[in-house]
């Protein structure tokens, strides 16, 4: 199905069952929500701008999983707005791209990311970055995935308040972890470049971290680090 944003006039547009469905257009205050069940969501994105002053940009609410594909030589720009407080199932919606499903990027374009408000792209379960251009600015943290965070052939670029990559499932000694396989990562993060609750794990990744300021600044308190 293909979807033309700048044709929309509510301000949700709402997938509720699984397939393909492939985004281009300018639009603005207005969400892009997947509730499909346990069904499979691909979100091509071919030349996307869209921006939402109210809350996420994009939010999957429910879905086995979702594939954000990155349609070959476009740039696609999603921001939340900087001001808004916005929950749901007792969980804060505080990203620009926020999932409860698990989620991966892939394909062959840009994704430009702006987490006005808190984080870049949040996943309450695992997020993946398999291919393609990722541009991350976040006023917290740039990528945040709860079960792990995965990264493979990827370009990516981060510039996070907080922390550039987290992982922070406490409740599984399995999760929690940031896995590296492969890709460009460049990381400039105002505390931890690099933050899982158990493992990090690097494997011909092209990696350069700037935390904490950098390492002419003086650290104010003993848990942070560079």
């Amino acid at each position: 199905e293909a979807v033309d944003l700048s044709a929309l006039s509510a301000e949700t547009y709402e997938i509720t069952s699984g397939g393909v469905y492939t985004l281009s257009g300018t639009k603005t205050d207005t969400v892009i929500l997947v509730d499909a069940g346990n069904a499979d969501v691909t979100l091509i994105l071919n030349g996307v701008t869209l921006e939402n002053s109210k809350g996420p940009a994009v939010y999957i609410r429910e879905a086995d999983k979702v594939i954000l594909s990155l349609a070959e030589g476009t740039v696609n720009t999603v921001a939340d707005g900087a001001a808004y407080t916005v929950s749901d199932g007792g969980s804060n919606l505080d990203g620009a791209i926020f999932s409860k499903a698990d989620l991966t990027v892939n394909g062959g374009g840009t994704l430009i990311v702006k987490g006005n408000n808190k984080h870049g792209i949040v996943s309450k379960d695992d997020l993946i970055i398999a291919s393609g251009t990722v541009e991350v600015t976040a006023k917290n943290v740039g990528l945040n995935g709860k079960d792990c965070v995965k990264i493979g052939d990827a370009d990516i670029e981060i510039n996070a308040g907080s922390d550039g990559i987290r992982s922070d499932n406490t409740e599984d000694a399995s999760r929690g972890y940031v896995s590296l396989v492969g890709g460009k990562v460049v990381i400039a993060a105002g505390n931890d470049g690099i933050q899982a609750e158990t493992v990090v794990s690097a494997e011909n990744t092209d990696l350069n971290v700037t935390a904490g300021g950098g390492s002419g600044k003086t650290l104010t308190s003993s848990e942070e680090s560079y």
